[in-house]
């Protein structure tokens, strides 16, 4: 009977996220690695949290964790060990991690880089649980067009593509934005220059871009910003600590926080 109640109450649970959920989900992706993705999502969240927001940042490289040890933190346990029955939700769930709380990844395993949809439907459950616990949940995904990349992406209400602005990373950009639109109908996604050091080039790059998107793709691309090319990035990454904390007054910090105002003032609730 009481397993009966349970299943009922998840059930319920999951009827109401699919009908309308709490937070706003984001996905932050890039068509490219090493464009500094997943330094702008620690970042961002930390730089929303400090805003009073209640943020959670889901490392959705499944299969090559990297927050958590960008961040020095020493998980109990993992996507995975959830995955496989092995853990609970809360025993994965970091708290406190800068200000913002962390649910990791695992590193190492093959099978996590395309999930099954059973496995999938389990770590969509995660959300089903802790949505009404936050204001945003940010999937920090993996690069490329990968299978995973695309389904965490397609669970998001908005889409951020990190880039910058230089021919590789922009195709790359753009390949994510095509497969995107064919997969399921990408209608708007939100554009972040990382490493830039000419506003002027950068904005061309990006009305470049955003035309292309336009034309063929019919996808309206906006910019969030852009963020300069931070010499204390490097030192930051070494002593594990995000940017906005390590160097408060960098030109990077004060990019990312006026990218969190920007957004949370277009799509926050």
């Amino acid at each position: 009977m009481e397993r009966e109640l349970i299943d009922q109450a998840d059930n319920l649970r999951k009827f109401m996220w699919e009908r309308g959920h709490h937070a706003t989900y984001l996905a932050v992706t890039s068509g490219k690695g090493g464009v500094g993705k997943t330094t702008f999502v620690v970042n961002y969240a930390c730089m929303l949290a400090q805003t009073g927001k209640k943020v959670l940042v889901f490392d959705a490289d499944l299969g090559l964790a990297n927050i958590d040890i960008m961040l020095k933190v020493s998980p109990k346990a993992a996507i995975k060990d959830y995955i496989d029955g092995k853990a609970s939700i809360g025993d994965v769930l970091i708290k406190g991690v800068f200000g913002f709380d962390l649910f990791p990844a695992s590193s190492g395993f093959i099978e996590m880089a395309d999930t099954s949809e059973t496995d999938f439907e389990k770590i969509r459950n995660v959300f089903v649980k802790l949505d009404t616990q936050y204001d945003y949940i940010i999937f920090d995904t993996g690069a490329g067009i990968a299978n995973n990349v695309h389904r965490f992406a397609a669970m998001a209400d908005y889409a951020i593509v990190v880039s910058q602005p230089e021919p590789t990373a922009i195709a790359d950009a753009y390949a994510f934005l095509k497969t995107a639109k064919q997969l399921y109908s990408l209608k708007a996604a939100y554009l972040v220059f990382n490493k830039v050091d000419d506003a002027v080039v950068a904005r061309k790059v990006y009305q470049n871009l955003k035309d292309v998107a336009q034309r063929f793709l019919q996808i309206e691309l906006h910019s969030a910003g852009n963020l300069a090319d931070e010499p204390q990035a490097r030192k930051a990454l070494r002593a594990q600590k995000p940017l906005c904390v390590f160097a408060p007054d960098s030109d990077f910090t004060k990019g990312v926080k006026e990218i969190a105002n920007k957004t949370h003032r277009i799509w926050g609730k």
